[in-house]
Order: C-alpha cells, then structure tokens, then sequence
C-alpha cells in the first residue's frame, strides 16, 4: 500500500494508463517549459524497466501506454505489482523490496514495521537522493511523506501515522 499510495495511487482501478496523472504531468511539464514530472503508472513503469529505453519523449510515452494496456490484459493486478516489487532499484544495489529490507534494516520484507515500510517505499522516486546512508535527512523526509499519503488515503489510522513518525530508524 505504501508504494501504491506513493507511485500511482489508482492502481487497481486504471487499465495500465491514467489519464488523470498524464494530463497534470504534461501540464506541469508545459508551464515550466521542461520535464517537471511524471505521469507513469505501475504497469507503465515495469514496461519501460523491462522492454523500453529510458529516453523521455511523447512517442516513447505513448508506446509505453499501449504496451501497458496489452499487459494488463495478460497479467493480474497483483502479478504486476509483484514484477515492480521485485525489479525496482531501490539504491544501494538493492533490486526489490525483500532486497532493500535485508540492505537496509537486516531483516526480511514480512518483518518491515510501516516506517520502514514507508522509507522503502519512497526510494523509487530518486534511489540515490533518498538512500538512508547517504541522505538520512532527505529519506526520513520523503518517508514522512509517503506516510502521509497513506493517512490522506485513510490506509493508516491517526494513530499508526503518528507512532510511524515517532519510531526511530535503524
């Protein structure tokens, strides 16, 4: 849910494309007359890491698009979450999220408290800018926001949010 709620928040209810996230990417990407911004969604992100160039531009984009449509109509919701779950770096050398656990906190993805959850779940975004090791300050930042989106969705309680804020990080 923590990445869900971070990367693409409509996941389960899009058919791979979300007209909603592409229009406010490429209107902000218009005023600021550069990329400010993504629209990408899951599905689109395990295509572009598994069949695509990184190159970004409105034809790659829409390649991307129709792409993850045909996926989404051969793999389950879950199944490609698991694909991005499992192949999305996570800095450090970390590929994947039980990776990531054991690069991080030593311990195995099942055993993850939600603010260890959280701070995996905001690496995807810039893996270098947020690493713990490097950054602690900028990954505890972007860890207090995905833990907001969790409770601005209502996937966390008051009360898990606040104790998530409170727990130290080790």
């Amino acid at each position: 849910n923590a990445v869900i709620a971070t990367e693409d928040r409509r996941f389960y209810s899009h058919f791979g494309f979300d007209v909603i996230a592409f229009t406010r990417a490429m209107t902000a990407n218009l005023i600021k007359g550069r990329y400010a911004q993504g629209g990408s969604t899951i599905t689109q992100q395990v295509i572009k890491r598994l069949l695509l160039t990184p190159e970004r531009s409105y034809e790659r984009k829409i390649k991307e698009a129709i792409l993850a449509y045909r996926l989404e109509h051969y793999l389950s919701k879950d199944e490609i979450l698991t694909i991005y779950l499992n192949q999305t770096f996570l800095g450090a050398n970390a590929y994947g999220v039980e990776a990531a656990a054991r690069t991080y906190f030593g311990k195995n993805a099942k055993d993850l408290t939600l603010a260890e959850c959280a701070l995996i779940a905001g690496l995807p975004k810039a893996p270098s800018q947020y690493n713990p090791y490097r950054a602690p300050s900028a990954a505890i930042g972007r860890q207090h926001y995905v833990l907001r989106r969790l409770r601005e969705l209502n996937w966390i309680t008051e009360a898990e949010y606040d104790a998530a804020l409170k727990q130290p990080l080790v």
